[in-house]
């Protein structure tokens, strides 16, 4: 998650309108306008700034360039038994997404699990918000994405150049006063993290990235080159773990959806998706599987801290205290966000009411 300091912030229902009206004056279909700006909304609530209002610019740039198609649906290509196979159409990858996981669940409670994949839709986004559907839904969803063989920004263990997407996987569970939500990109970190980092002229962390020259750097510009660098695969010195993660990540997100794995060919923005949900009645029951979830919880937060730790927490439990947080003392946005947003809402001649 991302720490601000002594900038302007903005309330969520403020962003959730104008960026609603944005795409809408871009071409967007109302119900699919709504989608994405919950999601991107919910995510800078969350503190993932990465994925969340930082990128309306770059998906209006994308419906200008043809890359995206923002009033199109998803297509399904196949069903059968508890599987189902999309065809993105270029749609938002929130708006395919967010159909897939709710057909997934669908069928899970039919079933006891279920899968649905998506090929060829644009950015899905934050990816740990459709394993949160099916936990708020009281199911167990898990989300794999790799972006079709595009977005090579990773290199794998050993290795200095891309060669891997940041291929993320997002779990969710039922919890208790919030969903247990696991989500990250296996590699040091996400490539909109690290944008975020460069338009803040911030330093990166250690160990995130290598130069165009295979040198490890914490200029986030490294990254971008020219000569392009690399992000690393997460783990460190255990690197070979987060990239044999990333590696069937591709397999299972790219290969069963149709998208495609990473290669030589050039491929545009389109993302492959596999997501699974899991109906907890169907195996030892909904009411055993939330006894247990909620042992566990209890039992993992008694454990005596670390010097320098304060508290235990538990996957999903810092996202949801931001979000708490930042509903109440609103959302920060760095200064090319805002400049985006104004820019926009001229360009589409809307009134935003910034706070």
């Amino acid at each position: 998650m991302t720490t601000y300091s002594a900038v302007t912030t903005y309330s969520a229902d403020s962003l959730r309108k104008c960026v609603t009206a944005i795409f809408e004056k871009a071409g967007a279909t109302s119900a699919n306008a709504q989608i994405v700006a919950n999601h991107l909304v919910e995510s800078s609530l969350a503190g993932h700034d990465s994925h969340g209002v930082m990128r309306v610019g770059q998906y209006c740039l994308a419906i200008d360039k043809g890359d995206l198609r923002p009033a199109a649906e998803p297509q399904t290509i196949q069903r059968r038994g508890s599987v189902t196979m999309f065809d993105g159409n270029l749609v938002f990858g929130q708006v395919a997404g967010h159909i897939a996981m709710n057909l997934a669940m669908d069928d899970a409670r039919e079933h006891g699990i279920a899968s649905a994949t998506v090929r060829s839709c644009y950015h899905s986004g934050r990816i740990g918000a459709y394993a949160q559907q099916a936990a708020e839904h009281g199911l167990i969803g898990l989300v794999m994405v790799n972006a079709g063989g595009a977005g090579q920004w990773v290199a794998p263990f050993g290795g200095v150049q891309p060669r891997l997407s940041t291929n993320p996987i997002a779990m969710g569970a039922p919890g208790g006063s919030y969903p247990i939500v696991l989500d990250f990109a296996t590699c040091m970190a996400p490539e909109g993290k690290i944008r975020n980092y460069a338009r803040r002229g911030a330093s990166l962390p250690e160990g995130w990235v290598v130069d165009g020259h295979g040198v490890p750097s914490t200029n986030a510009q490294d990254l971008y080159g020219p000569p392009a660098g690399a992000i690393l695969p997460m783990g460190g010195a255990v690197g070979y773990k987060g990239y044999a993660l990333a590696f069937m990540v591709d397999i299972l997100a790219g290969a069963l959806s149709g998208a495609g794995c990473c290669s030589t060919e050039e491929k545009g923005p389109r993302d492959g998706i596999t997501m699974i949900a899991i109906d907890l009645e169907h195996y030892s029951g909904a009411e055993y599987s939330r006894q247990q979830i909620a042992t566990l919880i209890d039992y993992v937060k008694s454990c005596p801290t670390s010097p320098g730790t304060d508290e235990v927490f538990t996957p999903g439990e810092l996202e949801f205290r931001q979000a708490q947080h930042r509903s109440e003392h609103g959302i920060p946005l760095d200064d090319e966000t805002v400049d985006d947003l104004q820019a926009l809402t001229a360009r589409f001649g809307l009134e935003w009411d910034a706070r």
